[in-house]
């Protein structure tokens, strides 16, 4: 039951994030500053939740994870409804980052959690489970909210997020079991585990690959209007199936057991790099350029959720959690760098279909790195075999 708490948590704080995307005009006009402005809270978001999940993951080490879970979506529910109380920009900004640090803390715990409470054979469903929240956040959360923003405005869209946040805070003080505190760890042990050539080269993987699935998924909507001749509606139709992608790629993650992650993530990996690399092709036949984005958000939410399994199974319980958080934080240095490489592409006069091949030549260097994975495995045992073993 836990999982599927993990899975409304992980919607709700994943939702606290996309939401603002889509109310950002009504957000300006209401709080009389720009949208250039009202875009600056999104970008303050996501620098507290790259810089600040490692972090708070050390400064929380030794708490109880089921009380610091508990915590953190307490902190999300608190944000939720100061963003729909705030009526100045100043109190809107303070309660965004209030949001982004739970979600920043939300991540490395929720994967602790999930991966001790189950069996070791089902740690990948538990967490590709976690993820998959954000990826229905994509299809379902943003839309929604927007949609609720425009009908009874923004605020309204922020009570509804603190409604969901709040569920999942009640499914963890009723569902999550007692996880066993991590064994102390001083900051230099924490920090040295990631300095371990297994976990670079995991970090690599995310690196690398989201730096170019980004490029491309950032340029999306400029590709099917002006490459594939779309309307607005069906680039939205589009988006959608995207969302749906997400949510197959997220399933089929949870299918592939810890063990094989190794022999399976380089697969995901090349596909994600096949997709990139024919987007010239599929771009200009409608259908085609709307399946290729399906199987574009497929693909990646296949790779994030293997690559964040396999790097906390190599390192002791007590690193788990800052592994989980370091990932999170380099997969959002490579959104921050996939957009600028789109943008490049643009600036220098190529068209929008380009983006996706010169973005597959950093997927195509993620795949490379996936195959060394084998080569790199720590003979440590897994962290949360330790966990269950205590």
């Amino acid at each position: 039951m836990i999982v599927y708490v993990l899975f409304v948590c992980s919607f709700a704080v994943a939702t606290a994030e996309f939401v603002l995307v889509g109310l950002l005009p009504q957000v300006a006009t209401d709080l009389d500053v720009s949208v250039a402005a009202a875009g600056q809270l999104v970008t303050a978001y996501m620098i507290v939740v790259t810089v600040g999940g490692p972090v708070a993951t050390v400064l929380t080490r030794r708490l109880p994870r089921r009380e610091l879970l508990a915590g953190t979506m307490a902190l999300a529910t608190v944000s939720a409804v100061a963003s729909a109380m705030a009526t100045s920009y100043p109190m809107l900004l303070s309660a965004r980052l209030g949001s982004a640090l739970a979600q920043a803390l939300f991540m490395a715990v929720a994967s602790q959690v999930a991966m001790a409470s189950v069996p070791p054979e089902r740690q990948t469903v538990a967490v590709a489970r976690l993820f998959g929240g954000f990826a229905l956040a994509t299809v379902l959360g943003l839309p929604l909210g927007s949609l609720i923003g425009e009908a009874y405005g923004w605020p309204v869209t922020f009570v509804a997020v603190a409604g969901m946040a709040a569920l999942g805070l009640l499914g963890v003080l009723v569902f999550c079991p007692r996880i066993p505190t991590p064994p102390p760890a001083g900051v230099r042990d924490s920090v040295g585990a990631l300095l371990r050539p297994g976990i670079y080269a995991g970090l690599g993987v995310t690196l690398l690959a989201l730096t170019g699935f980004v490029a491309a998924f950032t340029y999306v909507a400029p590709m099917l209007r002006t490459v594939t001749g779309l309307s607005p509606g069906w680039v939205s139709v589009g988006l959608v199936l995207y969302g749906l992608g997400t949510i197959a790629g997220n399933l089929l993650a949870g299918r592939v057991r810890p063990e094989a992650i190794t022999r399976r993530l380089p697969l995901a990996v090349g596909a994600l790099t096949a997709i990139l690399l024919v987007q010239p092709l599929l771009l200009p036949v409608a259908p085609l350029a709307l399946t290729g984005l399906a199987l574009l958000g497929a693909a990646a939410f296949l790779v994030v959720p293997l690559v964040q399994t396999w790097l906390m199974g190599q390192v002791d319980a007590a690193t788990t959690g800052l592994v989980a958080a370091v990932n999170i934080s380099v997969a959002g240095a490579a959104g921050a760098l996939g957009a600028a490489l789109g943008g490049t592409v643009l600036t220098v006069g190529l068209s929008p279909a380009w983006i996706g091949p010169v973005a597959a030549v950093s997927v195509l260097a993620a795949t490379i790195v996936a195959t060394r994975l084998t080569r790199v495995t720590s003979s440590r045992r897994p962290s949360s075999d330790a966990l269950l073993a205590q």
